[in-house]
């Protein structure tokens, strides 16, 4: 995908099954109001989201997650939204259960961004399209913790920077959903991503959501040979003020 701007968007190709009419108008939406300056290519592609880079008008780097409305399993979004108390309402239509999922994301990054944890700035959030700070440099996206070969003594560091940041979302009263060394970027430090499965602590799913999140951290760093916080998931309910 080449580099376009807001006077190209009509003529920008459907392409990855996620560039519908819409998605171009939202896109170009943001283009219009000054959000984006430019689209420059793509980043990641999922089965629900594709991630675009792109930059501001003053030329600093953008990611630009887009959601699927076509292909989305939108089916199991509406099960977990209707199980949020913040999103309880929403109805059951495919286009409203994405816009809604993709405001739930901006959200949740809007929290856990206000409490000073590592993820990347909320910027904008227009149907389908949420805007954000790109975690990388000059383009070219921050490895994922995954990927990553890492020496024992960083890596017993950056085991104790993601407690830090785990610790930060439960005093906001927020738990991740979904994290895991695929949703952790590497660059000057750790940066959680990928928060549209986020919960507040008042979730009735929120004690198992919490022990995913410790179980994934912790399984991962100790097969890497580090000393894990084996009270990690008591500490982290505590915070939260969830019940025994």
């Amino acid at each position: 995908m080449g580099k376009i701007k807001a006077e190209d968007i009509k003529n920008f190709k459907v392409e990855g099954k996620v560039f519908d009419e819409k998605t171009l108008f939202a896109i170009y939406k943001l283009m219009s109001r000054g959000v984006v300056k430019t689209v420059e290519s793509t980043v990641k592609e999922g089965k629900e989201s594709v991630v675009l880079s792109g930059k501001d008008k003053d030329d600093n780097w953008l990611a630009l997650k887009v959601y699927r409305v076509l292909h989305c399993d939108f089916k199991t979004m509406w099960k977990y939204l209707i199980a949020d108390p913040r999103f309880f309402r929403v109805r059951k239509s495919r286009r409203h259960i994405i816009l809604t999922w993709a405001k739930r994301e901006f959200k949740n990054l809007k929290i856990a961004f206000n409490a000073g944890v590592s993820c990347p700035k909320p910027i904008a959030i227009y149907e389908n399209v949420l805007v954000m700070r790109f975690i990388g440099e000059e383009g070219i996206p921050a490895p994922r913790l995954v990927d990553v070969e890492i020496e024992i003594e960083d890596l017993e560091e950056i085991y104790s920077q993601i407690v830090e940041e785990m610790k930060k979302m439960a005093r906001a009263k927020l738990i991740h959903g979904d994290l895991s060394p695929f949703n952790i970027l590497l660059l000057d430090k750790p940066y959680l991503i990928d928060f549209s499965q986020g919960i507040t602590y008042e979730h009735p799913l929120a004690s198992q959501f919490l022990s995913s999140d410790v179980k994934n951290i912790n399984k991962f760093f100790e097969k890497k040979g580090v000393k894990i916080n084996e009270n990690l998931y008591e500490e982290l309910a505590q915070l939260l003020g969830l019940k025994k």
